[in-house]
């Protein structure tokens, strides 16, 4: 798992696409909230697959793209029902939460890109994540997740203006996962964009 591989195809994913995956993910991220999470499937989905089809095929994002999920809504909205289940599990003493994210990191890309069921997605994220390593996959989830949050707090608490960094830390997570999916799934190196991982793409 090539943690700086991941987090440089992020950059340079937002680098390329600032504006639209940016004012994209404000978007889609005000849509979950005002729709309590029954948008989270759709609007996540297509946002994540946005990166996928840039980082596997070089498609640039549009803005269309985040609404493109709404079309597949019967597909993607049972990724809602996950959501509630990962909420179950933290209100449960917080670690069966961190497990249940763990394991099912790869079901809404499944779904979004591979056209999965929510079973079937969470069935393949599971073994996946197994045959991988849990370990690495909750140290990944705490690099994207956790370091930057704290990252952010500390600096703003000096300069304030800096929180305006926090608008950048979903779409940096979205772009890390988008690459991790691919390295995973499809043998892509993160560190050279279009070209097989190596022992990946020989296995």
């Amino acid at each position: 798992m090539n943690f700086q591989g991941h987090l440089e195809g992020a950059l340079r994913l937002l680098k390329a696409n600032a504006l639209v995956v940016i004012m994209g993910g404000l978007l889609v991220q005000l849509l979950v909230a005002f729709s309590l999470g029954v948008l989270a499937g759709p609007m996540l989905g297509a946002y994540l697959l946005s990166m996928i089809l840039y980082a596997r095929d070089r498609r640039k994002p549009v803005f269309n793209d985040y609404f493109a999920g709404l079309q597949r809504f019967g597909a993607l909205f049972p990724f809602f029902f996950l959501l509630l289940l990962v909420t179950l599990g933290f209100f449960l003493l917080i670690i069966p939460g961190l497990i249940f994210i763990v394991w099912w990191i790869y079901a809404l890309p499944l779904m979004a890109d591979k056209g999965m069921g929510l079973s079937e997605a969470m069935r393949v994220s599971r073994a996946k994540v197994q045959e991988k390593g849990f370990f690495m996959h909750l140290v990944f989830i705490f690099m994207i997740t956790v370091i930057p949050d704290l990252l952010i707090m500390f600096l703003s608490s000096f300069i304030p203006l800096l929180q305006f960094l926090f608008v950048l830390v979903p779409p940096l997570q979205a772009a890390c996962l988008a690459s991790l999916y691919l390295e995973q799934f499809e043998g892509l190196d993160p560190s050279r964009p279009g070209e097989p991982a190596g022992e990946l793409a020989s296995s």
